[in-house]
Formats: C-alpha cells, structure tokens, sequence
C-alpha cells in the first residue's frame, strides 16, 4: 500500500494533508514522526513503509494517511525538523554574546554540541543517514546553510572588524561546511573511538585556519 492509489497527483509530491488543530491530534502527530524517524534511521527510507510507520506509532494506518499522504512526504516532514533542531542548536551553542567569548572555544563547544545533537536526536540520525533523497529537502536545507553562514560570518564582523564583507562570508562559508562534512562522516563511520579522533582532528584543522583571521588561542 506505499503507491500513491490514496492521494491524488499533487499529493504524491510530498506535502502534508492536515495540520493538526487540537492536542490529541497533534499526540499523534509527534507520534507518527517520532517512530518514521526511528524507522527512517534504523531501515534506511527504502525499507521503512507507511504500514511500519503506522505500527511503531501505535495508530491505524488511515491516520497516518490523514497526516500524509505517502512515504516521502513523512522523510520531508523529519527533515524539516531535523533542520529545525539544527537552527535551535546553534543559537542555544553560541550563547547570548558570543563575540565576547574565546573564539576557539566557542569553536569547540558548537562541534562538540552538533556531535552530541547527532547522537542523541532520531530526527538528525534519519536524516543524515537517508542523505540519497536529499533532493526531497535540498532547497530547505541549503537556505538553513546560508542562514548558518550569514549568522557565522556575523560573528567574525565583531571578533575582526578590518576584515572584508566578502572575506567574512567565505570563512563563514568555510567553517559551516567543515563541520557540516565532519557530520557526514560520523553519520557514515558509527565507531565512537573514530568518531572521537575525527572531532579532534576537526577542531585542530579549523583552529589552525582560524588562527590567520583571529589571531593564536589564548593559552597556545
């Protein structure tokens, strides 16, 4: 029952039927996308199915259909979260008045928080792990990326002032994309060990490249 015989053309591109209105409604809402998150991570989207869905929500499979109409829309729906979750992080890592913080420091918090973002939220875990659909959510998420890199490069206009607009927005762009391709390969290499050396290595790279813009760490 995956094809698209209980929706109509437009619907099988993804979009989700119902908002819910009232709590029960949306109970069962964070339900069904908790558990498509857990298959999602778990099974990989190939083998996760609206039927599967439905029983590891605990709810029939025409609720699930009142939400969404097929299996992609559900992945597009966790990735808007995922992205969502990514938003929150970052402001929640950076703090309320960052530019005064050291800078290598606030560099080592915001990779060790999107690390542990990763380990501990199904929503990341199904996203990164299913990334051969990341044509469903491409344009969210690159606009999420410029957010990331505008808020970053923000960040390098109050630590060094005398540095060009354009400049800024490269070394921003540069950093966000590290540690973006640093949750690739985490996503794809599980061993916690690895993983660990991977993150230092990460933070080394980029302090050693930050260090020509904003000067040695203090205590280096």
């Amino acid at each position: 029952m995956e094809g698209h015989s209980r929706g109509s053309v437009a619907e099988a591109g993804g979009a989700r039927r119902r908002r819910p209105t009232q709590q029960r409604s949306q109970r069962r809402l964070e339900a069904i996308l908790e558990a498509a998150a857990e298959s999602f991570a778990e099974h990989g989207f190939s083998d996760t199915t609206m039927e599967g869905i439905a029983a590891r929500a605990g709810t029939s499979i025409g609720s699930l259909y009142q939400f969404f109409p097929n299996k992609t829309a559900v992945f597009r729906e966790v990735a808007q979260r995922c992205m969502q979750l990514a938003r929150q992080g970052y402001a929640q890592l950076l703090g309320p008045d960052p530019v005064r913080q050291p800078w290598s420091e606030l560099l080592s918090r915001f990779i060790d928080g999107f690390r542990r973002l990763h380990q501990s939220n199904v929503m990341m875990q199904a996203v990164w792990r299913n990334l051969e659909i990341y044509g469903e959510y491409a344009e969210a998420d690159e606009a999420l990326l410029r957010e990331l890199v505008q808020a970053t490069a923000a960040l390098f206009a109050g630590w060094v002032p005398t540095l060009g607009d354009e400049r800024r927005e490269v070394v921003a762009t540069m950093v966000v994309n590290t540690v973006a391709s640093m949750m690739l390969v985490l996503a794809r290499d599980p061993d916690p060990v690895r993983g660990d050396a991977i993150v230092e290595e990460t933070k080394l790279m980029l302090v050693r490249y930050l260090s020509v813009y904003l000067g040695e760490p203090a205590g280096r």
